[in-house]
């Protein structure tokens, strides 16, 4: 019994590397190797690493300061900005984009660029500035180095208005100057490169002009470190001078042109800049939420181009960079636990740039080597063998030509002049191979050579096979709003659009993507408070990106019938009439009420039942102007309205009308403005009319506050409380009771608040 139950249990383990019995040989599976789930590589794996932060597998970068000052960009090889961006001492990001002749602000909790001044429009913009594309603040002033109209602008910083235009006076003997580049020092004088002239002009803080130095070549760049030091660059020297112009170092030595050798002279940017100009602005975007209204996390890489606009996918190669010319991945021992294993394929997704390649090799065995051992085999035990110089967008598949083998390694040689890198996102390794030779006589697989050949033949229309039943396979994804494709080719509809005609629901392609997901996801749920003010309320936070049901800190329904204040989801039955209110929640914060009916604004007196005080008004003269026998009645001067109830004309007049208070932000962009009059009117009810109001950080009674949406009066707290209130500065302490009642207008009293005659 004993040896039998041995034997049971030795047998169950030996079939437990085997497949489930669910596993088909119509269901072929595969190894995936990404940042995600990990690369899965080799101690031996050498000259490659995982670029941060996305882990793509690269060849090796050398260290940043191998970077050339020499770069196109303008910014030294990172050490300043770009030619065209400019940081003020405050922190702010500005850039200049001479194609469309506008100067952008970024924006970081938007993290985004927003547009700050048009000049004069595109056509008059250009002709104003006429190529201009180098800027530096200082002073409070920005300054524009502006080549086509010969001259220095100077604006002011807080409104942008013109204040001077410099220039090289008459007896500096300057047939005509190019001001390529700008920047300033610490004591506020201007450096101006001039290219035409080979020169580098100075400007003191009021414009006098002065000659710094000579001898800069064809250099187009330039920069001022911590300690005046002038640094011009052309595209083969860099050229450094002292604060007197007096030469320090000559760019046509090689060694000079790492910016690494300059690099402890300058303060560190507050973003990344590769080779071309392009700017990564993650660290600088500020978010007190998860997301911000883009769906971008605190701190995550977010890449622009020079003209302010966000990339969609980040660089995989930084431009400027410099990496080994070769490395090796060599992968862990894949299992596939199956008994000589016909390994079917590798797919590389990825990008290759000009001048790079990945070479792929295999090694498959019944048993599991280690590493160094699987380094060391001769060539000759590697098959496959098969390179690539680019990779599409599907990705790239090579077939494994190994024999059979429970485990694989997989070798890949990435290779490069040492400028650019192979970028692999993922590799997916495909086993075991279902040919459709199984459906040919056998003699076509009768031995190795002619499976093999039979197998490649037919790998052809399995690839296509393959593609459909994935297609198949991943049906589901096309019905979930957060998955279906939300791009489209021009003149047709993206799938998640046409998802939402399946709900009676017409998506605003202004709208960003994250939202149009969020609406086509609630729309039931929205749709059976259509016409409502919950209804459009719900939609409104939908659209500001604040969770209703996630904004407070306390227990949805904690106690049968109390309720958390903010829209939870439980349906809680309301308490009795005879018992106490429940207690108040202890919320940290709720979310804006957002929208204002206008009935709720009662400052009219009806006679007999309204109260004297500073609000009241009496009713019927402003708000039909209905005609008053005696009183101000006059031909061709009032109306003769005789339907409605003329006690009721407030509500006639108002109670169809409500006010949409958003912030001002919302309002700036065109495109953003039409597209939220668009999603408010298409839930605002026909008989209705709607107002949107753009709320700003103001306080002007009247025109931006409104008591209970965007404005809090606080109360003046109460008196101590023995044992109930703790003293600090929100504990007052309150004054001696006189005794008796006091009737003192003005000072204890008020008619109509506190006070009722009768």
């Amino acid at each position: 019994m004993q040896a039998s139950r041995s034997l049971a249990q030795s047998l169950s383990q030996s079939l437990a590397p085997l497949p489930s019995p669910g596993m088909t040989n119509e269901d072929p599976t595969f190894w995936l190797l990404n940042a995600h789930v990990g690369w899965h590589d080799a101690t031996t794996s050498s000259g490659i690493e995982k670029l941060p932060p996305y882990g793509y597998l690269t060849l090796k970068r050398l260290v940043q300061g191998n970077r050339l000052v020499t770069e196109a960009s303008g910014s030294l090889g990172g050490l300043v900005a770009p030619s065209q961006m400019a940081l003020s001492a405050a922190g702010n990001l500005y850039l200049l984009d001479a194609t469309t002749a506008t100067l952008q602000l970024f924006d970081p909790c938007e993290c985004r660029f927003n547009v700050l001044r048009h000049f004069g429009g595109v056509g008059a913009g250009a002709r104003q500035l006429q190529g201009a594309h180098a800027i530096a603040i200082c002073n409070g002033n920005l300054y524009v180095a502006d080549p086509g109209n010969q001259a220095v602008k100077v604006f002011s910083l807080v409104g942008l208005a013109l204040r001077a235009l410099w220039k090289p006076p008459a007896g500096a003997n300057l047939a005509s100057w190019q001001p390529e580049a700008v920047t300033c020092d610490g004591y506020g004088r201007i450096y101006v490169v001039d290219p035409a002239n080979g020169l580098i002009h100075r400007f003191s803080s009021n414009g006098q002009w002065s000659q710094f130095a000579t001898g800069i070549g064809d250099s187009r760049a330039i920069a001022v470190d911590c300690d005046g030091r002038v640094y011009a660059a052309s595209s083969t020297a860099l050229y450094v001078f002292d604060v007197n112009g007096k030469a320090l170092a000559n760019g046509a030595a090689p060694a000079s042109l790492f910016a690494g050798d300059y690099a402890n002279r300058f303060e560190s940017l507050p973003f990344m800049v590769d080779g071309t100009g392009n700017l990564d602005l993650g660290p600088m975007c500020q978010s007190t939420t998860p997301s911000n209204k883009n769906g971008v996390k605190p701190g995550a890489p977010l890449w622009f181009d020079l003209h302010g606009q966000r990339l969609a996918a980040p660089p995989r190669t930084l431009v400027g960079a410099r990496y080994e010319k070769e490395g090796y991945f060599y992968s862990e021992a894949l299992d596939s636990r199956l008994y000589r294993c016909q390994w079917h394929r590798v797919v590389l997704h990825g990008a290759i740039p000009a001048g790079a390649s990945i070479s792929v090799a295999t090694y498959t065995a019944e048993a599991k080597l280690d590493d160094a051992t699987v380094a060391s085999l001769e060539e000759s035990s590697w098959a496959t063998q098969q390179t690539t110089y680019q990779l599409p967008p599907e990705g790239w598949d090579c077939l494994v030509r190994s024999g059979g083998g429970s485990f694989l390694w997989l070798r890949l040689r990435l290779q490069s002049s040492g400028a650019v890198t192979p970028c692999l996102d993922n590799i997916r390794v495909e086993f075991p191979r279902v040919s459709l030779r199984r459906y040919l006589p056998a003699v076509f697989g009768a031995d190795s050579v002619s499976a093999d050949f039979t197998d490649r033949l037919l790998a052809i229309f399995d690839t296509t096979l393959r593609g459909v039943e994935a297609q198949i396979d991943g049906q589901a994804r096309l019905f979930d709003p957060m998955s279906a494709p939300a791009q489209a080719k021009r003149g047709e509809i993206d799938f998640l659009s046409w998802l939402a005609s399946w709900l009676g629901l017409t998506l605003d392609r202004q709208l960003p993507e994250k939202l149009r997901r969020r609406m086509v996801a609630q729309a039931t749920r929205l749709y059976e408070l259509r016409g409502t003010r919950e209804g459009l309320w719900r939609l409104l936070l939908l659209y500001l990106n604040i969770d209703v049901d996630a904004c407070c800190g306390c227990d949805k329904c904690a106690t049968k019938g109390s309720t958390c204040g903010c829209g939870s989801v439980d349906r809680c039955e309301p308490l009795p009439a005879n018992c106490a209110p429940p207690a108040p929640p202890k919320c940290a914060w709720r979310p804006p009420a957002l929208i204002l009916e206008h009935y709720k604004l009662r400052r009219w007196l009806f006679l007999g039942a309204g109260r004297l005080g500073d609000q009241a008004e009496v009713w019927g003269r402003s708000i039909v102007n209905r005609t008053q026998l005696d009183e101000h009645a006059r031909v061709g001067g009032t109306q003769l309205i005789v339907t409605q109830d003329p006690q009721r004309d407030p509500f006639h007049v108002y109670a169809h009308k409500f006010t949409v208070f958003v912030p001002a932000r919302f309002g700036r962009d065109e495109g953003a403005r039409r597209s939220l009059q668009n999603l408010i009117r298409m839930e605002t009810p026909a008989h209705t009319q709607m107002f949107v109001d753009y709320v700003e950080p103001a306080m002007r009674i009247g025109f931006q506050a409104t008591i209970g949406l965007n404005t809090v009066v606080g109360r003046y707290p109460d008196g101590v409380t023995l044992n109930e209130t703790l003293l600090g500065p929100a504990s007052v302490l309150s004054a001696a009771n006189s005794g008796g009642p006091t009737l003192k207008i003005g000072s204890a009293s008020r008619v109509g608040s506190t006070t009722r005659l009768e």
